[in-house]
């Protein structure tokens, strides 16, 4: 039986176990400022930030949401890959996880309705113009040309994280970012083939994962990340969540990563997890995040066969040595 330190590959991609950090984004307040106040610069502190939650025996790190569009910008310290001068700096984050033992991820946004309008020069962009919320601003709709246009920026970001020597690149559908956005029946109410019906919705997200494989091929792994609960109250349904992961698997990812509000709680009106229902739908390898808070916490999720994968942010980003902490709880030092 597996556990959170037994290893794991993927295709050509050999993970020393299953612990992971999901991306989490450095926020002031959360840690000190030479590390997260670098105007999308990465710094020798930022490299240890990640290289020492590898040492420390984490298996998988994802780095936080990386901007593929200068139009998608969300944070002022984010990192970026719109632009082939942003590689050498991500290299420099990419080689210190790696020397340091750890398979380097990066994950990949455009924050559409979310996006900083200060950052994105006053004009944010969305399914529909529809604003994230009351206090956010009202987006423009994207033209079909634009939509193929960020596609594409998508596919040109993970040929640059494989340039910077990354292992895998995860594709960002979670949160109610842009490829997210176009899932939610409330932000997207487009009357072409990008809305309408279900199969319209999923689209966006859908083709961009698949032009990302076409362009990088087997160079690294691709991952993609979606979050059921964000669509919760416009009556997200299990034959959602049907259609979205079986278009997934088709469209070439190698692993699904799940975004819970909770990894044990119960979804559509029973007590049976996410990670349960896309065992039964998929053999796509699964990671799963949602209030993972202790050793034991992720530990279950591999043994009870929730996912092949814990993320564990929250509890990481406060202590650096969890993965120690873990191994000496779980297996007794």
């Amino acid at each position: 039986m597996a556990n959170l330190f037994s290893p794991i590959t993927i295709k050509h991609v050999q993970f020393a176990n299953r612990l992971a950090m999901p991306p989490m984004v450095r926020f002031v307040g959360e840690m000190s400022e030479e590390v997260s106040v670098t105007a999308g610069r990465v710094t020798p502190p930022v490299v240890e930030h990640y290289a020492r939650r590898v040492r420390a025996g984490t298996g998988t790190i994802i780095v936080e949401a990386t901007a593929v569009d200068a139009t998608g910008r969300v944070w002022g310290n984010g990192f970026n890959l719109y632009a082939d001068e942003h590689i050498a700096d991500l290299a420099l984050l990419a080689s210190g996880i790696r020397s340091a033992g750890g398979i380097a991820c990066i994950q990949l946004v455009h924050g559409g309705p979310q996006s900083s309008a200060d950052l994105c020069g006053g004009h944010l962009l969305a399914p529909s113009a529809i604003p994230a919320n009351d206090k956010a601003a009202l987006p423009r709709k994207l033209t079909l040309a634009q939509i193929r246009t960020i596609q594409a920026h998508f596919a040109d970001a993970a040929e640059r994280a494989v340039a910077a020597g990354f292992h895998a690149v995860e594709i960002h559908g979670a949160h109610g970012y842009l490829l997210d956005s176009f899932l939610m029946r409330q932000r997207n109410h487009r009357t072409d083939t990008y809305g309408r019906s279900a199969a319209g919705r999923m689209r966006m997200l859908l083709e961009t994962c698949q032009l990302v494989r076409e362009r990088i091929g087997e160079k690294a792994l691709i991952f993609c990340r979606i979050s059921p609960f964000t669509k919760r109250d416009e009556g997200y349904t299990l034959e959602d969540l049907c259609a979205v992961v079986h278009g997934l698997e088709a469209s070439g990812i190698d692993l699904l990563h799940l975004s819970t509000d909770g990894a044990y709680r119960g979804y559509f009106d029973t007590d049976k997890t996410l990670g349960h229902y896309c065992r039964e739908l998929t053999r796509l390898p699964l990671m799963i995040a949602g209030g993972l808070r202790t050793p034991a916490d992720a530990q279950r999720l591999i043994a009870e066969n929730h996912a092949d994968f814990a993320a564990v942010g929250t509890a990481m980003l406060r202590d650096p040595e969890f993965a120690t902490h873990a191994r000496e709880a779980l297996q007794g030092g």
